[in-house]
């Protein structure tokens, strides 16, 4: 099965895919830390920083306070002490009142700002309380000091210094809450700054590092399309030996298999070319000759046959003329058959296609071949699947193209030998046909040129039987080829018909 491929642009924009979306989880990235960044400067500004400031204040006013306090019975003139002191006590209220307004301002997804306001509104409101509660020991001291009740003053002094260092105290701890939220956020800040900064770098050393993977990975995949390139350069110029395709699974991959084969192709057409070309040209030839010498090889043969019926009613004196005559007409044999032999070549073959029992046929042609055979020692058999079916044959031709194969193997066999001929359906849609002989076998060198045209190994040979034998067995549109035979020894003929 062909294994799926992935197209070049499929490829590409996958590549783009991965870029986009790592640039697209950095952006996320740096936008929720930013969202975040604004929460906390939101908060900041509305929130902790007025509360900041309120609670300075607040401390300030509460120190001053305090040190009204501590004079007040020391002072000559009570009227002012108590000024000074309602004064300080009328913007209390308002400072604390900026404060509790500060801090309901915390509200938010913060843990940070939820924290503070639930520890700063407690106190504020604890000091609101003590606010109110301490306006009766304020109105004895001033009594006393208006009395000029020195007791009196300094118990009431005693027990407001108590109280206001209690609202210090208080003040003071919120001033540091604050402090260390105002810090942490601060803190927070700058490391969501310093994280922002990194994804910064990492997202451009990461569009760089992908940008050139991309581009080092396109040029992977486009590399085929040079190489095709290339190749078309050199097929034009006329090499058309085939390579190894690149396949990289895209469909220039595919593109370069396609011309791979395409090449190979051209190759084989081209080959064909020439052989059809150069078997026309001798066949022409043969043909010409062929018809030049037929006649006068009949009219020879005629003269041959009356003189050798004169000498043979003769004596023992005409006995060796009787041998030389034998002799002439024995060669002009050999000359007919090797014209018939020109003609056959010359006359590309067209078969006549008819239902024919191929086992018949064999058995048929080693019968009318057996005294032949039996003359060289040679022990034929065939073996097989006999009960095929009919084949679509021209049982002339293909008793011709078997005939030549198996007297090859009976020349190959000079001191005898077996010849094994095995039918079999193996492969489907084909009828195999195997000649094994046990002769001396076939060189490796020699066997790829044993179907050309005037090719022989033989001292008498035409060269022609091979080359005919495979014409015939093409024009059935099937295939010979030959190989060395069972573990090395002797030839095997191999012949795929269609079925």
């Amino acid at each position: 099965m062909r294994r799926r491929r992935w197209s070049v642009t499929a490829r590409l924009m996958l590549s783009y895919g991965v870029l986009i979306v790592a640039f697209a989880t950095t952006m996320a990235l740096a936008l929720r830390d930013l969202r975040a960044a604004t929460r906390e400067a939101e908060l900041l500004r509305a929130g902790v920083v007025p509360l900041e400031v309120a609670i300075a204040q607040a401390l300030a006013e509460q120190n001053v306070l305090a040190a009204q306090l501590n004079h007040a019975t020391a002072a000559k003139n009570p009227s002012d002490v108590r000024e000074w002191i309602e004064t300080a006590r009328k913007t209390r209220p308002l400072t604390m009142a900026a404060a509790r307004k500060a801090a309901e301002q915390l509200r938010g997804e913060e843990r940070e700002a939820a924290r503070l306001r639930e520890e700063v509104l407690p106190e504020l409101s604890a000091i609101d309380e003590r606010l109110r509660s301490d306006s009766e020991v304020y109105a004895r001291l001033f009594e006393a000091l208006t009395a000029g009740d020195r007791t009196a003053a300094d118990g009431a002094q005693s027990e407001l210094v108590k109280i206001e260092a209690d609202t210090a105290q208080r003040l003071r701890g919120m001033k540091t809450k604050t402090d260390a939220t105002m810090e942490r956020l601060s803190e927070q800040a700058r490391a969501r700054e310093r994280r922002a900064l990194q994804l910064l770098i990492g997202l451009t050393v990461l569009a760089l590092v992908v940008a050139v993977a991309i581009t080092l990975y396109a040029r992977r995949v486009l590399r085929p399309l040079a190489t095709v390139t290339e190749r078309a350069r050199v097929v034009a110029a006329g090499n058309l030996t085939p390579k190894t395709a690149l396949d990289d699974g895209t469909e220039i991959g595919e593109l370069s298999e396609t011309f791979e084969s395409m090449v190979g192709a051209i190759r084989d057409a081209r080959s064909e070319l020439v052989k059809a070309e150069r078997l026309a040209a001798i066949g022409k030839m043969a043909a010409h000759i062929t018809h030049e010498i037929r006649n006068p090889l009949s009219a020879i043969g005629l003269n041959l046959e009356m003189l050798e019926g004169e000498l043979g009613q003769g004596g023992d004196e005409d006995r060796e003329q009787l041998e030389l005559v034998t002799a002439i007409k024995a060669e002009t044999n050999r000359l007919a058959r090797l014209s018939e032999q020109y003609l056959s070549l010359a006359r590309r073959p067209k078969p006549v296609l008819a239902a024919e029992s191929l086992p018949d046929l064999i058995e048929e042609l080693l019968g009318f071949l057996k005294p032949e055979l039996d003359r060289s020692k040679v022990v034929a058999k065939l073996v097989g699947d006999r009960a095929l079916a009919p084949l679509m044959l021209d049982e002339g031709l293909m008793r011709q193209a078997f005939l030549n194969l198996v007297r090859n193997a009976r020349e190959a066999m000079t001191d005898g030998g077996a010849l094994t001929i095995a039918l079999s359906t193996d492969e489907p849609g084909v009828v195999i046909v195997m000649l094994d002989d046990t002769g001396p076998g076939i060189p490796d060198d020699v066997r790829s040129t044993i179907f050309d045209p005037f090719f022989t190994t033989k001292q008498r040979g035409t060269g022609l039987g091979l080359a005919v034998t495979r014409e015939i067995i093409e024009a059935h549109k099937g295939t010979i080829a030959c190989e060395p035979g069972p573990g090395g020894k002797g030839t095997r003929f191999t012949v795929k018909l269609p079925r």
